[in-house]
């Protein structure tokens, strides 16, 4: 009797034990995912409702880093920056355009975690000075790679008194459009006014984000950098 009783055991009795532990594992897991799907739900609805600002954000970061080389416009506004200052540029040369490559040492941000901020474009402008607080560790995006993210040469030759000068240069780097000062040299000019005159050769980087890798805008954008358009 007894052994049929344990027989009974494992043939009836256990897999419906381990058959009603399995779904309560499994409605646990379903639980889990809805109050998931839940807060992502509540995010975008919150995001919807913020739709026409998020859109207003986005085209104050397109004026910082467009989407295509934009070269005839970023020359007037650097003209109408020099003159702003008193400064006559005597050449602007644009190299051909370098792909992005994440830095080594950088802490990668997944996609589903990238967040806009307009004012956070012109302030990494000044990210190639030294600071004299603690180094922060560069940070890149999994979803900007060489293939959509370019980084333009600029160098500048000017003329105009010292402090004109450094004003032109702190306004390269505060302006709607992101440029990265990576070189700087200076020298007396020989021709001398009233005011001490100097010649300053700038370099550094513009970039672009392409809007679309695999189609025209890719392309189209490609040939501008090339072209120095």
């Amino acid at each position: 009797m007894v052994a049929v009783m344990i027989f009974g055991w494992f043939l009836g009795v256990q897999p419906q034990l381990a058959s009603t532990e399995a779904a309560r594992q499994h409605l646990v897991l379903v639980r889990s995912q809805n109050n998931a799907n839940s807060v992502s739900i509540t995010q975008l609805k919150g995001d919807f409702d913020r739709i026409s600002e998020i859109k207003i954000k986005l085209a104050t970061m397109r004026l910082s880093v467009p989407s295509s080389a934009e070269i005839s416009t970023l020359v007037t506004e650097l003209d109408s920056l020099a003159g702003e200052h008193q400064i006559e540029v005597h050449a602007i040369t644009v190299a051909d355009a370098l792909g992005y490559t994440p830095p080594s040492t950088a802490a990668t941000i997944p996609a589903d975690e990238m967040s806009v901020d307009p004012s956070s474009a012109s302030t990494h402008a000044s990210a190639g000075m030294p600071s004299t607080s603690t180094a922060a560790v560069p940070q890149s995006h999994s979803s900007i790679t060489g293939a959509n993210f370019i980084a333009i040469p600029v160098q500048l030759t000017v003329t105009g008194p010292f402090p004109g000068v450094l004003e032109f240069v702190h306004g390269l780097q505060t302006g709607h459009r992101l440029f990265l000062v990576t070189t700087m040299s200076t020298t007396v000019s020989p021709d001398k006014a009233a005011v001490e005159l100097v010649n300053a050769t700038v370099g550094g980087l513009v970039y672009v984000l392409l809007a679309n890798v695999e189609g025209e805008t890719g392309k189209s954008c490609n040939q501008d950098c090339q072209a120095g358009r």
